[in-house]
């Protein structure tokens, strides 16, 4: 079940492909669609951002939101866990017709975001561990609930049958029920309020508040755990990756291991950097931010400001602080 705004997109390019198939190839128009619903029933391929292996569907429906939805196995098939991450569909027809690897670039990452395998058919025991935890039972057990007084792992909760437990049988395809009906499978906002953020700043800020109003989670404990799991590696491997950068040429495209002494290409050209201080401090402000603001405790926050000083270190203070090879030849 696919958003209507991409319904709409992809009648568009089935009119380009059935263009394409009659007036360059000189075969017959295979879509022949003129409005959403006759698309129903046709083939796509979803595919997660950097990755290469395309997982096929089928369109059985419309929803005014923006997401997709589909069986846990489909999404973890594409490597995604459904939690709001970006995502992306093609038409089948499209990605057979104008896929080359001549299109590709051979520069890093080159390979990613492109359908180098198609996979057709969906299997359960391939998929990740995430979706083999859904619920397949149209009511849950007495014993699960008193269970629950006894305060026991989630996986020790053996009454309620999930898709794991239908591993290597047929029934592992269909039968799944669930607990109670609804009319509606969304909410009146069409798409997460996540989406509608602009910079990776406010997304964390609207994180962090609503965990402030949240009685049983610890503000602090979260900030501390995105630091130590995400802006600190950031900020470590940017900086690493700043001593190690090449030079390309802005004319010619020559990339250089080191800068040359004569700080110009062979072509006569100027020649700048691959990476920028920009993003090497990128989240050093909100890193300083948020170890003033919350409690992370002292060995957080004398990691962010020991990799502050190492960076003024190589950058400089302030601006133009930072020396020229040249001045020392």
């Amino acid at each position: 079940v696919i958003p209507n705004e991409s319904g709409r997109y992809l009648v568009s390019t089935c009119k380009y492909i059935d263009t394409l198939l009659v007036k360059f190839y000189g075969k017959t128009s295979f879509y022949n669609v003129n409005n959403t619903e006759e698309l129903l029933g046709h083939l796509i391929i979803g595919l997660a951002p950097h990755t290469s292996v395309g997982i096929v569907g089928r369109i059985i429906g419309y929803t005014e939101t923006h997401v997709c939805f589909a069986t846990p196995n489909w999404h973890s098939a594409k490597r995604r866990d459904a939690d709001g991450d970006a995502d992306s569909i093609m038409l089948l027809m499209d990605s057979l017709l104008n896929f080359s690897r001549q299109y590709l670039s051979d520069r890093i990452g080159g390979l990613m975001d492109a359908p180098l395998l198609v996979q057709p058919l969906v299997l359960p025991h391939e998929s990740q561990p995430q979706a083999h935890n859904l619920e397949v039972t149209k009511i849950f057990p007495l014993d699960f609930f008193e269970s629950t007084y006894q305060e026991s792992k989630a996986s020790d909760a053996n009454s309620v049958e999930i898709i794991k437990s239908r591993i290597g049988t047929r029934r592992q395809f269909y039968d799944f029920h669930f607990t109670h009906s609804t009319s509606s499978l969304t909410t009146s906002k069409p798409r997460s309020a996540y989406s509608t953020l602009g910079s990776m700043l406010d997304k964390f800020d609207m994180q962090v508040r609503n965990a402030e109003l949240i009685d049983v989670v610890n503000p602090s404990e979260l900030v501390s755990n995105v630091i130590s799991t995400h802006l600190v590696p950031d900020i470590m491997g940017n900086l690493r990756a700043y001593a190690r950068q090449s030079f390309r040429c802005t004319a010619c495209g020559k990339s250089y291991r080191r800068m040359p002494l004569i700080q110009t290409c062979v072509c006569g050209h100027k020649l700048i950097a691959t990476i920028t201080r920009g993003s090497v401090e990128k989240y050093l402000k909100l890193a300083k931010r948020l170890v003033d603001k919350y409690d992370v405790g002292a060995y957080q926050r004398g990691r962010i400001y020991a990799l502050s000083d190492e960076i003024d270190l190589v950058f400089g203070k302030s601006e133009g602080d930072q020396s020229l090879l040249t001045d020392y030849a």
